[in-house]
């Protein structure tokens, strides 16, 4: 991959998982990071690992903490971006959370806002309110990057919240991708499979009262339809890792790969080509 120094890069969902991989692979390349995350405790731990693994470029990591889903939070962190470096080059969203596997007759009002928010609708906004830094760029094209699942493309791989919000994100990059390819921007997805992250853990967290992962929703999601998320027969383990998809992220911003636009990388170790 090409050197990302001094790419303005802003980084949504930074601190664990997907995020924190992406993190660190973008300061390795060189590029200057925004990051923005609400869990100051996991972001304190990368922070951690990356004062010991990346110490010469750790100066090259801005946080700004805030929940996605709060209009002041999302409206300071494009402040600051505007304010400290008047452009991005690279919008890379990849906040996201589960539905605990609910099927519809167990997803109440609130479960359905907060997953349709987190993995839709404040992507739309924050991509929104940051076009006006993105456009017409000088150079090689800008580019945004949406994690998607393959939740996106199956309706038998999570529960009725998170399945519909992954299909509706796919829909937006790709208006997205083709509003603006002729104003310099590109819009890709990335659509994982299943991976070990910590949206498990951060679905937990937020949710303590409910099931982890839905007993009637796992057997309708997992056992009739015959996916394996976890090892095969022989003990093998079969999800991918964070590593993985951070990868398949800055495979998309390179300046090198400037003719893909509107594109969906699916990395699920062949999960769905069954």
């Amino acid at each position: 991959m090409a050197s990302m120094k001094g790419k303005v890069v802003v980084l949504v969902g930074c601190a664990s998982g997907m995020g924190a991989a992406t993190l660190k692979l973008l300061l390795a390349a060189g590029a200057t990071v925004t990051g923005f995350d609400n869990n100051r405790e996991n972001m304190a731990d990368t922070l951690e690992e990356i004062n010991e693994e990346l110490p010469e470029f750790k100066d090259n990591l801005n946080v700004v903490y805030g929940d996605v889903t709060s209009a002041e939070d999302r409206s300071r962190l494009v402040t600051t971006v505007r304010e400290k470096y008047g452009r991005i080059d690279s919008l890379l969203y990849v906040a996201g959370v589960l539905d605990l596997m609910c099927p519809a007759h167990k997803t109440d009002d609130l479960l359905w806002q907060y997953v349709m928010d987190v993995n839709c609708n404040d992507c739309f906004y924050l991509v929104r309110d940051c076009l006006s830094m993105l456009l017409d760029h000088e150079g090689p094209a800008a580019n945004v990057v949406i994690v998607g699942s393959v939740g996106g493309l199956y309706g038998s791989t999570a529960g009725a919240a998170y399945v519909t919000s992954k299909h509706a994100v796919l829909g937006l990059a790709r208006n997205l991708a083709w509003s603006y390819h002729w104003r310099n921007l590109k819009v890709n997805v990335v659509n994982p499979g299943a991976i070990i992250s910590g949206i498990l853990g951060n679905a937990m967290e937020k949710w303590p009262d409910r099931d982890v992962m839905d007993p009637e929703g796992n057997d309708l999601y997992n056992v009739r339809g015959g996916v394996s998320l976890g090892c095969d027969a022989a003990g093998n383990n079969m999800m991918g890792t964070s590593e993985d998809i951070a990868r398949a992220i800055l495979f998309l911003i390179d300046d090198d790969n400037a003719y893909i636009n509107g594109a969906q990388l699916t990395v699920d170790g062949g999960w769905t080509s069954f």
